[in-house]
Formats: structure tokens, sequence, C-alpha cells
């Protein structure tokens, strides 16, 4: 300590700017390497129709501009308020946002008040009148730790990337989710449809069966005839079990996406199913491979750990030289706390340290090398999320141009079917043909209608997969931390489903 009449106040101050200012000067020195945006190579364009730039592309749009069906709007906005696993991830993701500011903290100087108090009486051995004395203290103190080669600065460059990385994960959970949710819903409602063909199916047949009876009463056919129409009618029937067990199984999984036990789900009928309402946009395109890049949330976090692994070379690059800190303290000191901020009792420090690594036995080296290694091994994942990515594209784009050659093969020969029983009932009936030939043509159109819905399905699917492989449905910052309310969302509706 120096009492306040050796040093003035002003020339203290003088000298903790100069040692700012020169730490300032140095901290620009960094030593780390800066990132440089891999070359990958990319193709310039999709080899498909619908890599047309022309159009809007399918990754930017707005999810409710994708799902244009206003039941399956209404359940990805209940999902995205309730959905407990993204909720977790968005929890992940303001953790990651307050650790920036605790990393950020290390950049700045440190500042502390402080009182002290002291009350002691001399020994009643050594002085014959003891006597109480008090001592207050009160002390500001200043510490920095100076980032001369940019270690600091490269730890929140790291974070930064790190919460950037977190905030693109949930941005992929909110896609996911919401992929899921439409994927569930179409999958439910094809199976849904495909119990009501199964189930109606089982009617004709069995009015078939009592018919086939009535008939051998009346010794218009044989008894095999009648069994013939009793297996038909067997046959159909042992499809309910199978499909009553998957549509509840559907319905439990997208009440999962939802984050309900209990949910009313809206059973579209086999009419409203089978009709060319717009679920989608009419038209689009999927641009160009560059902008893939930057709308899948996986290739961005891929980037920010690239970006953080860059940082974590730089911080092990600087533990080879010294660190240096300054600390310096001001304040007063009286006998009378009542006069603490009048005492001429100033005291004030000044102190300077240097830390330098001399033996570490090859730690510094080795963590140095395990960065580096980090770094490249960072590089091959984000190369291999690009070249996954890019190809998923191509792949849905292939997958969606199959699904609509196949729903026109398959709706070609539903109608086909159709007209085959049309006409061999009427034969049946008039006595031209067998019943044989009746349950062939009802067996074929039983099997059509079924291929379709599913077919119908699966080109629902195709256009899920097509958006998600873009990146479809990426929320800003200020969305994502507003997904999630604890209220329910949608308000309670009739219970027509499950």
């Amino acid at each position: 300590m120096y009492n306040a009449q050796a040093f003035s106040r002003s020339q203290w101050l003088t000298h903790i700017m100069l040692s700012i200012g020169l730490s300032l000067f140095l901290a620009s020195c960094a030593m780390a390497p800066d990132y440089q945006k891999p070359e990958l190579g990319l193709p310039t364009q999709y080899h498909s129709d619908l890599a047309q730039v022309s159009q809007s592309n399918l990754g930017l749009s707005n999810w409710k501009e994708f799902y244009l069906d206003p039941d399956l709007q209404v359940l990805i906005t209940h999902a995205l308020a309730q959905n407990l696993d993204l909720e977790s991830v968005r929890s992940r993701l303001i953790a990651a946002r307050s650790q920036v500011t605790i990393t950020d903290a290390a950049l700045y100087p440190t500042l502390e008040l402080g009182l002290d108090a002291e009350r002691s009486v001399d020994s009643g051995i050594t002085n014959t009148d003891p006597d109480h004395s008090n001592e207050f203290t009160f002390e500001g103190t200043v510490s920095w730790e100076l980032d001369i080669w940019g270690a600091n600065q490269r730890r929140s460059e790291a974070e930064y990337a790190r919460f950037l990385s977190a905030q693109d994960t949930l941005n992929l959970a909110v896609i996911s989710l919401i992929s899921d949710v439409a994927s569930r819903y179409y999958e439910w409602l094809d199976i849904e449809q495909r119990y009501q063909i199964s189930l109606n199916t089982v009617n004709i047949r069995k009015k078939e069966r009592d018919l086939a009876r009535l008939r051998k009463q009346n010794g218009v056919i044989s008894g095999l005839e009648v069994r013939q129409a009793e297996v038909e009618y067997q046959s159909a029937k042992v499809t309910l079990p199978n499909l009553d067990f998957e549509r509840q199984e559907k319905s439990n999984q997208l009440k999962i996406l939802l984050g309900e036990f209990i949910y009313p789900l809206e059973i579209k009928t086999v009419t409203e199913f089978n009709t060319d309402i717009q679920l989608f946009p009419n038209s689009f395109s999927v641009g160009v491979p560059s902008q893939m890049l930057s709308q899948r949330p996986d290739v961005n976090a891929a980037e920010q750990a690239l970006i953080a692994a860059n940082a974590n070379v730089g911080i092990a690059k600087t533990a080879f030289f010294p660190t240096f800190t300054i600390t310096g303290s001001y304040g007063t000191e009286t006998d009378d706390l009542s006069r603490i901020f009048e005492s001429k009792g100033v005291t004030w420090s000044l102190l300077g340290g240097i830390t330098a690594p001399i033996f570490n036995a090859g730690s510094i080296s080795a963590q140095y090398q395990v960065s580096q290694e980090q770094f490249k091994q960072a590089s091959l994942a984000y190369r291999s999320t690009v070249l996954r990515a890019y190809f998923e594209v191509a792949d849905a784009m292939n997958s969606f141009r199959r699904s609509k050659l196949a729903i026109e093969a398959q709706q070609g020969l539903v109608v086909a079917s159709r007209e085959y029983t049309r006409l061999a009932t009427l034969r049946y009936r008039n006595g031209v043909s067998s019943s044989l030939d009746l349950m062939d043509a009802q067996r074929s159109l039983f099997s059509a209608e079924l291929t379709l819905s599913q077919v119908k399905r699966d080109r629902l699917l195709s256009m899920i997969t097509l958006y998600r492989a873009l990146g479809g449905g990426v929320l800003s910052q200020q969305e994502l931390m507003k997904i999630h309310s604890p209220e329910k969302v949608g308000g309670a509706k009739e219970n027509k489903g499950i």
C-alpha cells in the first residue's frame, strides 16, 4: 500500500489509462488463424425439372405457405407449442445464449467493491491500559487478464459459434417436428381410408355371401360357390384387425408429437380424402445447390461446429505464450465508519503479473495437436453433411417424380377394375358368367383401391420429404424463442375421432 501523499489520484488514473491503452494495443496481436469457408465443389444445378429458378424456392417458404390443409395447420401449431422434446432443445438454446455472455465477460475488466471492518484491542499482558481501536476500509478493485494473444477473443468466437449451432439445432428440431406431424397425420388418414375401404368391402361381400346362400337354397348354385363367397368375405374381414391396430398406433404416435395424452383427431371421410383439395402449392422449384447451404439447419450447424473448432486451434496455440494480468485498487481508511467517504486516508495499489509456461511434460503441444485434429474432424463432418444433404434433395426429387407416375398408373388400374367389376356383376346377375368371375373382379378392385390409397399417401410423404430436405420450415431467432406457450393451442374440438 502507498499513501496518497506520495502519489496523487490523477497520477494513479493516468497510469491506469496507460496500462489499459497498452493492453488494447497488445490484444490486437491475435495469433489464432482466421476461419476460411471450405471449398465444396457443389454442382451448379440439380438434374431435375424442379430445379427452375423462375419459381419460388420451396425451401424458403414458410410452413404455413406449404402445408395448406387447415386441419394440419392446427396440429402443427399445437405441436410447436406443446411438444416436450422441442422445449428441451429450446432450453439448451437459452443456456447457450447465456454461456456466450459468460465467455464474453473475460474480454472486460472486473470491478469489485469491498467494505472491511476491524476492531482490535491491545494485549493486557503487554499493556496495562489496553486500548480498543477500529479500522474501516472501503476499496474498489479492478482486475484484468490482458488478451494479448487473442485467446479470449477466440473463446468468445467459439462460444458464439456454439450458440448459433444450438439455434440451428433447434431449427432442425422444428423442421423435423413439423414434417413428422404432417407425415404421421397423412399416414393416419391413409390407414383410416383403407379401414373404411375394407369395411365397405366386408359389407358388400357379406351381402354377396348371403345372396349366394339364398340362391343355393333355391337350387340355382352349388355349395362350392357358397364356400367361395364365404372365403372372399372372410378374406376381406381378416384385414380389419391389423388396420384397426395400425390406426390406433399411428394416432398414438401423433399424440406424442402433440405432447398430449388425449387429443380429438378429425377423421376425414374417404370422399374428402380423395377429392383434389389443395394440400400443397401448385408450383414450386428447389433452387440451386448453393442455396441449400443456407437453408438447411444441419449444414449450418456443422459449419458453426467447424468455426468453433477453428477458434479452439487458436486458443490452444496461445497456451505456448505467457499470460499477463493487471490489478488496481483504490480506497480509503478511517477509524470512524460515518466518515468513510470523507477520510483523507487514501490507499491505492497497482500490480502486474506475468505467467509463462516452462515445463508441462508436453501437454500444451499435445493439446495443440488435439485441437488441430478436432478441426480436421469438424471439416470432414461438414463436408459429409453437405454431401448427404445434396443427395437427400436429389433422392427426394426422384421420389416425388416417381410418386406422380405411380398415382397416374394406379388411378388407371382402379378405373379399369371398377369397370371390370361392373360388367362382371351384370354378367353374373344375368347368369352369363359364374361367381368366380365376379369374385375375381371384386378382389382386383379391392386390392387396387387399397394400393391407390397407399400411393396417394406416398405422394404426400414425398412432398413432405422434399420440403424437409430443402430445409423448409426454418424460423427466425425471435420465432424460435416464442414458439412455446404453457397454454393449450387451438382450443377444444368436438371429438369426432379417436
